[in-house]
């Protein structure tokens, strides 16, 4: 045994059980593209970036984020949020992000809509049960048993958190949506996190879609 080369390994996986806050993660809901969008965004490409959210600071958090994940790409990506570009209070006016993107010479727009909620689960107190014969059958399941369980202790019910996102991605070429996509993360915590949580579950799909190469 050697307990100091293979007790690291499970650490990240024990910190993140005992604290969620920490380990955001995120995944997609749906996604949609058009199939007659072959150009993609490739490394050169400039892209104008907009977040659409309530909270200032949440905003320019989201499009930092999508500035960082699409450096890596090659991609350059104009911030809604940069002096001159386009007010706070006119982020959801699709007319005005396109006349602002095309301005600074973009090739596309990506705007990215973001929602808070939470939402209720129930947990049932312990249960106590017993069966009565049975037996295992090939694949798995189980045959011939009567089972019986009873709740011996109350339940309850806790709140969770989750943000949500709702992205396209336009062509002012075609000046038409080529791709969007939703996604949502479910864990509490910072909300820095949760958004490059949720730009990086984005990015990563568009690539897997072909629209970022």
């Amino acid at each position: 045994m050697y307990p100091s080369r293979i007790a690291p390994l499970f650490l990240p996986s024990l910190a993140c059980l005992a604290m969620l806050s920490g380990c955001s993660t995120a995944r997609m809901d749906s996604q949609w593209i058009d199939r007659s969008f072959h150009d993609g965004l490739a490394a050169g490409a400039r892209v104008f970036v907009s977040c659409e959210t309530g909270d200032d600071s949440l905003r320019r958090l989201c499009e930092d984020a999508w500035a960082e994940r699409l450096r890596s790409e090659g991609i350059t990506v104009i911030k809604s949020y940069t002096p001159g570009s386009v007010a706070g209070d006119a982020v959801a006016n699709a007319e005005r992000i396109e006349r602002a993107a095309r301005d600074t010479g973009a090739s596309a727009t990506i705007r990215m809509k973001l929602a808070a909620g939470s939402y209720s689960v129930f947990q049932p107190g312990p249960q106590v049960g017993f069966g009565i014969g049975g037996g295992s059958g090939g694949g798995g399941f189980s045959f011939g048993g009567i089972g019986v369980s009873l709740p011996i202790g109350g339940g309850g019910a806790s709140t969770r958190h989750e943000m949500a996102s709702s992205t396209t991605l336009t062509d002012l070429g075609r000046a038409a949506v080529v791709w969007s996509g939703s996604a949502r993360t479910q864990v509490d915590g910072d909300a820095g996190a949760q958004v490059s949580a949720l730009t990086r579950v984005t990015v990563d799909a568009m690539k897997e879609a072909g629209v970022v190469r």
